[in-house]
């Protein structure tokens, strides 16, 4: 699992560190660029986390064929795949060129829109190229191949830094483009790093006879249907974990900009450290998805058990640090001490729900391997719309306890969620019932 999962942790790690250069780069500018910032990627955020979880459905396929042997399933699938990606796309621009309206109708603070407008803008240039990116490396990863997208990754991530430096801060003869400078860094790196898989996978002679791109066309309904049957739950199941994440982004808003800079600074954090037993999510799925389709459902079982102890392991361990040293880690990101002071507190609290974190997500990916989407997308609307939601809320607004009444209330619905997809794997794994097909 460690072998697995490690190349796939590094590239997430590597396609974080750009969001985290952009925050720090971005935050030097102030804090109502840094608040700015925050409020359109909590928009832009949730919906690129639905097309993502539709897209990944293409591991788990990939995966089950890859361990029946059955390759022709594997190039139309991926092949078909790339449909979905383009019709996300297009879908995703609507949300790009309108963001400006949904953050007025989402009552955000009109100083910080203009600026928010920019930043998705630019960065919405590279979309096309993260979603079709998002496909090779669902199809790779399903094949076990993870260390391309690793390095891809790291190259990307050095990249996004210099982009970053020239773009937002002007230099080498670029005009300071500020906010906007760190969207366009965003989309070219995402456009290069499209082109470095495309080359990967044209160029390995073992992944090229897969020849996925001669299945393209013409375009199979059935297949698109059992793409996005499977695909269609994990992306809403992935919506509801973001969307609580955004809501709460923009009910910082609410209380005030030092809130909302503080909440950015502090859940950029928690999402750093996320990356990781998000990697071991993905490995898991692999692992028990390739065990699924060769007919070793034992082995599936210890897979994900094994996985998720990984995840609950490492957790434990950026917990200590976040309840610790919070004040070193903010000092990354701002020296101004009012932030600090106020996401010292948010990130004490993360250092609670970062164990319920990384058993929820690589609980979900144990389920995927089974090809199991539909019910664990029902237990995410209720854990963290009809749980965590309302009691952040309460504790936030009625209560007075502002910004960490809203991120106890996050913690409340990762927990419910934890709790929820580890039992579920846990029964179906260890009775021999994981579901052949998505829903059942």
């Amino acid at each position: 699992m460690v072998a697995l999962a490690l190349p796939v942790v590094t590239d997430q790690i590597g396609m974080m560190s750009m969001g985290f250069v952009d925050t720090i780069m971005v935050g030097r500018l102030g804090k109502e660029s840094l608040g700015a910032v925050g409020i359109g990627v909590s928009v832009y955020f949730f919906y690129m986390v639905f097309a993502f979880g539709v897209i990944s459905a293409v591991g788990p396929t990939v995966a089950h064929a890859f361990g029946a042997g059955d390759r022709r399933e594997i190039s139309r699938s991926v092949g078909q795949a790339f449909w979905v990606a383009i019709a996300l796309s297009a879908l995703g621009l609507v949300v790009v060129w309108n963001i400006g309206a949904i953050l007025r109708l989402l009552g955000q603070p009109p100083e910080l829109i203009p600026l928010s407008e920019r930043f998705i803008h630019a960065m919405g240039y590279g979309q096309a190229a993260n979603l079709l990116y998002a496909v090779l490396r669902a199809f790779t990863v399903g094949l076990g191949r993870t260390r391309v997208t690793m390095v891809i990754a790291i190259g990307a991530s050095i990249l996004n830094i210099a982009a970053d430096y020239v773009l937002i801060y002007g230099k080498l003869g670029f005009a300071p483009l500020g906010v906007a400078g760190a969207g366009y860094a965003t989309a070219i790196v995402q456009w290069m790093m499209l082109g470095s898989v495309l080359w990967y996978v044209l160029s390995d002679r073992e992944i090229r006879d897969y020849r996925f791109l001669r299945e393209i066309l013409p375009i199979d309904l059935r297949r698109l249907g059992r793409l996005l049957r499977l695909g269609v739950p994990i992306g809403v199941g992935n919506g509801m974990e973001a969307g609580i994440f955004s809501l709460t982004s923009l009910m910082m808003g609410w209380i005030s900009t030092l809130a909302l800079a503080s909440h950015q600074i502090a859940i950029n954090i928690a999402s750093v450290t996320f990356m990781v037993p998000l990697g071991i999510s993905t490995a898991i799925t692999t692992r028990v998805g390739q065990a699924m389709g060769a007919g070793r459902r034992a082995d599936a079982a210890l897979a994900g058990g094994v996985g998720i102890g990984l995840a609950a392991l490492f957790m434990s361990f950026t917990a200590v640090l976040f309840l610790t040293v919070p004040r070193l880690i903010i000092g990354i990101y701002t020296d101004d001490p009012v932030v600090i002071d106020y996401a010292m507190i948010l990130l004490m609290i993360a250092g609670a729900f970062q164990i319920f974190d990384g058993i929820q997500v690589s609980a979900m990916g144990a389920l995927r391997g089974l090809k199991d989407t539909a019910q664990p997308m029902v237990v995410n609307m209720v854990a963290y719309w009809l749980v965590g939601l309302p009691f952040g809320y309460l504790l936030g607004f009625k209560l007075g306890f502002g910004g960490a009444g809203l991120w106890w209330g996050l913690t409340t619905g990762l927990a419910v969620a934890a709790v929820m997809h580890a039992l579920r794997f846990r029964r179906r794994s260890l009775r021999g019932q994981g579901p052949d097909v998505a829903g059942t």
